[in-house]
């Protein structure tokens, strides 16, 4: 595969940018229990223990989960009294898909950067 070379230096830029966040993002979904999370919470906000309901895990281990998922910055929380609200972050999530273009058609980082 080969890229026009201003294509080719804007995407390893973007990867080189990416690098770090890319390989959390990619090491938190690895693990099926974390990626079914991930696709709940696409349907909207939930408390830990309205998560925990569809695991046979610990509230421990689900904490565990979570902080990992916080870390790649797919997720953000918010206490609410004694209860903590989980959402995805669509800001990561765009970020993925702007990543993932650039890897399919780095053809496009050109325009993509330019509109900018």
């Amino acid at each position: 595969m080969s890229f026009p070379p201003s294509a080719a230096c804007k995407f390893l830029d973007l990867l080189a940018r990416e690098n770090n966040k890319i390989c959390r993002v990619f090491k938190a979904l690895a693990e099926p229990k974390r990626y079914r999370i991930v696709t709940m919470l696409a349907n909207g906000k939930m408390s830990a223990s309205e998560i925990l309901k569809h695991f046979n895990v610990t509230q421990p281990t689900l904490s565990h989960d979570m902080r990992l998922l916080i870390d790649a910055e797919l997720v953000n929380n918010q206490r609410i009294g004694k209860s903590v609200m989980y959402e995805l972050n669509p800001e990561m999530l765009q970020n993925m898909i702007d990543v993932l273009t650039a890897i399919q058609h780095p053809e496009t980082a050109d325009s993509a950067d330019e509109a900018e």
